[in-house]
């Protein structure tokens, strides 16, 4: 975000700043030791679908004849032809699994043991409202009545984790995710590049002159001012000072795509090694109400690409990085009369990184007969989406879930790690 005067002083001393360290923090952001506490502890990114991705769509029992009866061709993963879906190894016995074909990238991962899937998982409530859906899941939580909690679930990991560093959360958007609502930890920044506060000297100095003021007014432009400082002298510049566009690593070239840009600024700020514990990605338009045909391939191929791409990206860090991608649900298993699917329940989980036992599907398959289908209509949950983040929380970001999940508690574990 490029930011002038008034902007500046309307984002950072309004009602919602542009980063709201708390103020004992102020003095220790250029001055922490930014990757000591990280050490330890798995960058961890979290994916978000927006809209219900049709996980029955993405990866299925190709050969399920209750699969093949609900669907035409064109809204299945099929088993042969030119879009064949890609053989997954190690799948639900009784069946031949396979993912979408324009998931390659990620087939690719799977293949390698880095990727591994969950299968009917999901947000056990019934609620097939997107925001409510959402908004739950966010907060971590599975009850409408828990959705006054004022906290979402990754501002819960940051408070729960060491992150003493300059900046330990991300959203590479404009504004924060409900995900990372309520922490002081974190800030949006939809490009490095932009980060920046665009006025003349004079102006610096009234804003460095207030920092002294013990003033609830002047304590966020503060933060805001510090934080972009503190990044801006580790970026690099050219000879006329301008910041140069991101280079990814040695071989890696994204796709063109805004999940590419959100992905890259957040590679960017992991190897910048400004102590980044946790980002919140988003991927939005999964509603596929209608032309899911071709709508849907598009989707998985600007997944797919970009994350398989930031993975690389990321290659020499990869042991201490862990990808979790989630929507809020996944869809019918009837196709409806417009070409599409309606919203439904159970769907797929991915979980990406090298201490993840990959090259599998994991959790239990309820089956697609009538009887095995929810309300007799959509995939049945048979893992809590909550078991799927507590397992990587625990083992690779070494934190305790019982305060991150307010009164869950697993049932079971899947072995991810």
């Amino acid at each position: 975000m490029m930011i002038n005067r008034r902007t500046f002083l309307r984002t950072s001393l309004g009602a919602a700043p542009l980063v709201t360290f708390g103020a004992s923090r102020l003095t220790r952001l250029a001055f922490a030791a930014d990757s000591a506490a990280a050490a330890d502890r798995d960058l961890l990114v979290s994916i978000f679908l927006r809209g219900g991705c049709d996980g029955l769509n993405f990866v299925a029992p190709v050969d399920d004849r209750d699969y093949i009866a609900a669907r035409p061709p064109e809204m299945r993963v099929p088993e042969k032809g030119d879009h064949a879906g890609l053989a997954l190894p190690n799948g639900f016995a009784g069946a031949d699994w396979r993912v979408h074909k324009e998931a390659a990238p990620l087939h690719e991962l799977y293949l390698g043991g880095d990727l591994a899937i969950v299968h009917a998982c999901g947000l056990v409530n019934a609620s097939r409202s997107h925001f409510d859906a959402q908004d739950m899941m966010e907060r971590g939580i599975a009850d409408q009545k828990n959705l006054g909690l004022d906290t979402g679930w990754l501002a819960r990991v940051l408070a729960a984790i060491p992150a003493p560093g300059l900046l330990p959360g991300v959203a590479p958007a404009g504004t924060l995710p409900v995900s990372m609502l309520g922490t002081d930890r974190a800030c949006g920044i939809a490009d490095l590049r932009d980060f920046a506060y665009w006025g003349d000297p004079g102006e610096r100095a009234v804003l460095h002159s207030l920092q002294n003021l013990a003033s609830p007014l002047t304590t966020p432009s503060q933060r805001t001012l510090a934080l972009i400082e503190a990044i801006h002298k580790k970026l690099p510049h050219d000879k006329d000072g301008n910041v140069p566009k991101y280079q990814p690593g040695k071989g890696v070239k994204y796709p063109e795509h805004d999940f590419s840009d959100a992905l890259q600024t957040v590679a960017w700020l992991a190897k910048l090694d400004v102590g980044l514990q946790v980002a919140a990605v988003d991927y939005g338009d999964w509603d596929t109400h209608t032309g899911q045909d071709y709508r849907f391939a598009e989707q998985v191929r600007n997944l797919a690409g970009p994350l398989a791409a930031f993975y690389r990206d990321l290659s020499d860090r990869t042991q201490r990085v862990t990808i979790v991608v989630m929507s809020e649900f996944g869809r019918r298993l009837k196709a409806n009369e417009s070409g599409g699917t309606d919203h439904g329940h159970g769907n797929v989980m991915l979980v990406l990184g090298k201490a993840i036992r990959g090259g599998r599907l994991h959790g239990a398959w309820p089956g697609l007969g009538n009887d095995q289908l929810d309300q007799h209509a959509d995939l049945a949950i048979t893992t809590d989406y909550r078991q799927v983040l507590a397992e990587v929380l625990e083992k690779r970001l070494k934190c305790g879930v019982g305060q991150i999940f307010p009164g869950w508690s697993a049932k079971g574990a899947l072995g991810l790690t």
